[in-house]
């Protein structure tokens, strides 16, 4: 592979899919993407290692790896960083960490097409009527952060402003107090790994890289299990 192409593995799985891309000086240039949650520990591995032979490249071609940096599934985002922990030290090179709200945001635009939006909510599951969420610029820019969100009947007020999109595997949560609101709803957006490639070539072209040894990504609230009875 030439110098000019600066070749980065995309690995996400923090958000209900095991998807993993190559991306070629932020262009996408491979992609694979298994639907079906929960699947990581299972596939991951192997998956990329077929990304790799169907892209015609091999590990030592690889010059930085990328993985979603949540926040997500707490077991998701510590299989996608331990995975590209590995590879990285096994490689030598560098770590980027991409925002899933980030991600998710260049995903509805590019691949779903849905522009024309004052402002883009990507929502993420977080259990019951929680979600972890962001309100965001049609260039991906913060306008407001929260650690997470209870949709209620206050929820409303978010959306009288501004014609909002609101999209992501928590969205069907707000669906039912969607009406009158200048804003819209799309339950089906589905995660992928290219929509990180033009991110994470950018991030390292900005030397956004990250510490390999004690990285932890954005967990947004800690892991949670119930009492054995």
């Amino acid at each position: 592979m030439s110098d000019s192409h600066f070749l980065i593995l995309c690995i996400e799985v923090a958000n209900g899919v095991t998807s993993v891309a190559i991306s070629d000086n932020g262009v996408c240039m491979a992609e694979q993407t298994i639907p079906q949650a929960n699947k990581a520990a299972d596939v991951l591995h192997t998956q990329v290692h077929a990304l790799l032979q169907t892209a015609g490249l091999r590990f030592s071609d690889l010059q930085a790896v990328a993985v979603s940096a949540g926040p997500g599934s707490y077991t998701g985002l510590r299989i996608g960083v331990a995975a590209a922990k590995g590879y990285c030290f096994a490689l030598s090179i560098p770590l980027i960490a991409v925002p899933s709200f980030e991600a998710m945001v260049e995903g509805i635009q590019n691949r779903y097409g849905k522009t024309g939006f004052d402002a883009y909510m990507p929502m993420i599951d977080a259990r019951r009527m929680e979600v972890f969420t962001g309100i965001y610029s049609p260039t991906a820019e913060v306008r407001q952060s929260f650690s997470s969100l209870i949709v209620d009947e206050t929820f409303p007020d978010w959306l009288k402003q501004d014609k909002i999109l609101l999209f992501g595997n928590g969205a069907f949560k707000a669906s039912a107090y969607m009406a009158g609101s200048r804003s819209d709803i799309m339950q089906d957006f589905q995660p992928a790994a290219a929509d990180m490639c033009r991110i994470a070539y950018n991030r390292w072209k900005n030397g956004q890289t990250e510490d390999i040894a004690y990285y932890e990504p954005h967990y947004s609230k800690a892991f949670y299990t119930p009492a054995n009875k």
